[in-house]
Formats: C-alpha cells, sequence, structure tokens
C-alpha cells in the first residue's frame, strides 16, 4: 500500500482501539469494516481517487456509525436483574473518563503535526467534560453538536487542503477538483450529505478532468508535430534516403498544418495564446516531473519555443521545398544532452525539493521517507551471528 495512503488508513483505523466495545456483533462489523478500509488502500496509490472512493462509497460515513455503535453500552444489559444494574451505575467511568478513549487517537493525529482541523475537533470533545459531569447529557452535546462526525469532516480537510497547496499552481484542472472538494467537505452537515455531495462532485470533476486532459494532449500533439518536422528537414539534408526523406518532409508539414488549423477553428487556439497560457506553454516542452505531485517539472530549452515560431511561420507559408530546404533558421533546436541527463535530473531535482520543503504535504512525505528508512534499518551482532 502507499505510504501515505497507509498513514491515513492507520490514522481512521486507530479510533477503534481506543474503543471499549463488548458487543460481539459489533465487533465484527468493525473488523468487517477495517478489512473493507484496508482493501480499498491496496486498490489505490493515488491519494485523490483514494478519498474520493473512501466518501462515495459510504464507508467514512461507516465509520461514524460504527463509532457511536462500539460507545454504546451493551444491548441486554436492561435484561439484567435490578442490583447489576444498580452495581453497573455505581461503576460508570465519569464523562473525562469515558471521553479520554479517543485520546490514543488524538495523540497519533498530534503526533503527525499537520491536521490541525483534526486536533481541534478532538479537543471539542475533550472539553465537553468542562460542560457536563451527567454522562447522558455528554452524549445529548456530543449528538447534538455532532462532535463525533466532525472528526471525519475536519480530518478530511486536513487531508485535501495540503495537497490542494501543493498543486501545480499552473494546474487549474486538479486544483480546481481539490478546491470544489474542500467546499463540499466545509459545506456538509453530515455523513449522508457529505456521501451524497461527495458524489455529486465527483461526478463534475470527471467531466472537468476528461476536459483538461484532453486540452493538453492536443498541446502535446502539436508539439510533436513540431518537433517531428524539425527533425524530417534535418534529416533530409543529410541527404542519405533524399527520396524517402522528401516524401516524410511534405507529408508532415501538410499534416502539421492541418493540425494547426483543425486546433484554431475548434478551440480557437494559435500558437501565442498556447504560449501566454503558463499550464499549455510548459507541456510544448515535453515537461517530466521532479517531485510526487508533478508541482515542479524539468523541461525542454525554453528557446525551443522560438525554433517553434519559425518552423509554424514556416510550415504555413508558400515557401517551396527549396526555398525552406535553403532557409537558415536563426533560432537552434536545443536537444536533451544524453550523456549528462542523469546529474541534471539529480540537481535539478534537489533544487525541487528545496523549493517545496516549506508546504505541508512534502513535510510529511519527507517524514514518512525518514520512517520508512529507520524502519529498514536492521542491526546484525556478528560477534553471536551462527
Amino acid at each position: 500500500m502507499d505510504a501515505i495512503i497507509q498513514q491515513v488508513v492507520n490514522g481512521y483505523l486507530s479510533v477503534f482501539d481506543s474503543v471499549p466495545c463488548s458487543d460481539e456483533g459489533v465487533k465484527a462489523e468493525i473488523e468487517a469494516y477495517k478489512a473493507e478500509v484496508n482493501a480499498l488502500g491496496e486498490k489505490h496509490t493515488d491519494m485523490m481517487a483514494f478519498m474520493s472512493e473512501f466518501s462515495s462509497s459510504g464507508l467514512e460515513a461507516k465509520q461514524t456509525g460504527l463509532i457511536t455503535k462500539a460507545s454504546q453500552p451493551p444491548a441486554d444489559q436492561t435484561e439484567k436483574d435490578h442490583a447489576q444494574i444498580e452495581n453497573a451505575q455505581a461503576n460508570l467511568p465519569t464523562v473525562s473518563e469515558f471521553l479520554n478513549q479517543y485520546r490514543a487517537s488524538y495523540d497519533a493525529v498530534k503526533q503527525q503535526g499537520y491536521r490541525k482541523n483534526a486536533e481541534r475537533a478532538y479537543e471539542n470533545i475533550f472539553d465537553v467534560a468542562n460542560r457536563t459531569d451527567d454522562l447522558l447529557e455528554m452524549n445529548i452535546i456530543l449528538e447534538k453538536e455532532e462532535m463525533l462526525w466532525k472528526i471525519v469532516s475536519e480530518d478530511l480537510k486536513d487531508i485535501y487542503n495540503p495537497i490542494f497547496e501543493a498543486l501545480d499552481p499552473n494546474n487549474s484542472g486538479f486544483r480546481n477538483q481539490f478546491k470544489n472538494l474542500i467546499r463540499v467537505a466545509n459545506e456538509s452537515l453530515c455523513d449522508d450529505q457529505l456521501t451524497y455531495n461527495i458524489e455529486l462532485q465527483n461526478q463534475a470533476n470527471q467531466k472537468e478532468n476528461y476536459r483538461f486532459i484532453s486540452e493538453m494532449v492536443v498541446v502535446i500533439q502539436f508539439s510533436k508535430s513540431l518537433w517531428d518536422y524539425h527533425l524530417c528537414k534535418t534529416k533530409l539534408r543529410g541527404w542519405f534516403e533524399p527520396e524517402k526523406d522528401l516524401k516524410a518532409l511534405i507529408a508532415i508539414r501538410k499534416s502539421s498544418k492541418r493540425f494547426y488549423e483543425s486546433m484554431n477553428k475548434i478551440w480557437g487556439w494559435t500558437l501565442d495564446s498556447i504560449l501566454a497560457d503558463p499550464w499549455k506553454k510548459v507541456w510544448m516542452l515535453v515537461p517530466t516531473p521532479l517531485d510526487t505531485l508533478n508541482r515542479i517539472k524539468k523541461t525542454q530549452d525554453i528557446n525551443n519555443l522560438e525554433v517553434y515560431k519559425e518552423l509554424l511561420a514556416e510550415i504555413l507559408s508558400d515557401k517551396s521545398l527549396e526555398e525552406i530546404l535553403l532557409n537558415e533558421q536563426t533560432e537552434v533546436m536545443s536537444y536533451l544532452l544524453d550523456k549528462t541527463s542523469d546529474q541534471v535530473t539529480s540537481e535539478y531535482t534537489e533544487i525541487a525539493r528545496q523549493e517545496n520543503a516549506p508546504l505541508t504535504y512534502f513535510q510529511h512525505e519527507e517524514k514518512l521517507k525518514g520512517e520508512m528508512k529507520n524502519d529498514s534499518k536492521v542491526e546484525i551482532d556478528y560477534d553471536n551471528f551462527k
């Protein structure tokens, strides 16, 4: 299971470790629920997809119900004789003792350092002990103010907000999706409403994501057509297979021209409008991600965009093939330097790490990597090794 998803799963399921439950039926339900959540975690490698299905599948709402059920006294308590009831009442925990069952989960959340909304949700529960000494009134307060539900809803914000903050600022497609999920978490007032609103929002997000990715693919294909045209022209000038390369150049010039004209007709895009959009512009330069959320990227030399301008003007012009082959470009295309690409990637990845360091998502990611690294260390006593 992905390390970050595993941490989230453990956070949710650890709540049950501190809930004293004597009802065997409820215990069985809890174990089945844990298996469902773990299976969902194994299914996904993307945090956004995991959280979306966790909410839309009803598992998130189910957790609150199980916590409430597990916290209730045994169902057969009323069937015991009067003496047993009096004895049980005499040994009931205080409000403070009862609420302390959430202390272990609170400590686990607090230890992570970034789940501040969830921390406050737990602290509000503990504060009920300052408001009443009566267990019945305590339960009424917890239910009326939806405090147990807020453990889940506030924690959801703690998960969504750092991811939103750590996304590429120019990636409006993904950012809008998380912005909408955060809004739904803020506006929902109960499990059922959250589940319903998340489902509706996921449907809207899928449509938006399809449109956004389609536009990205178009830009990539446009960039590739210009790149292929340049390579084809360079190859023809080598004069190794002139007839074959000449036919290829004619074909790629025509197809690139049709592609550009279709793109302009359908979306109204021009090369200038693409380069004026930071998100589209970066995809013209074949970006390579340098972090887990693709916030910072390594690209080709930005001067290649000037080459593309010259190439497009040439493609759209009425110049003959002879004029094209004799035309000397003022800008030079830069290629990847294979012999140093690993070194460059390593250096840029470190720069990206430093740029991302102030962000909560990447701080938590580094913390998890450190914990995993420490867990993998095994000390061997060679003196006693047999």
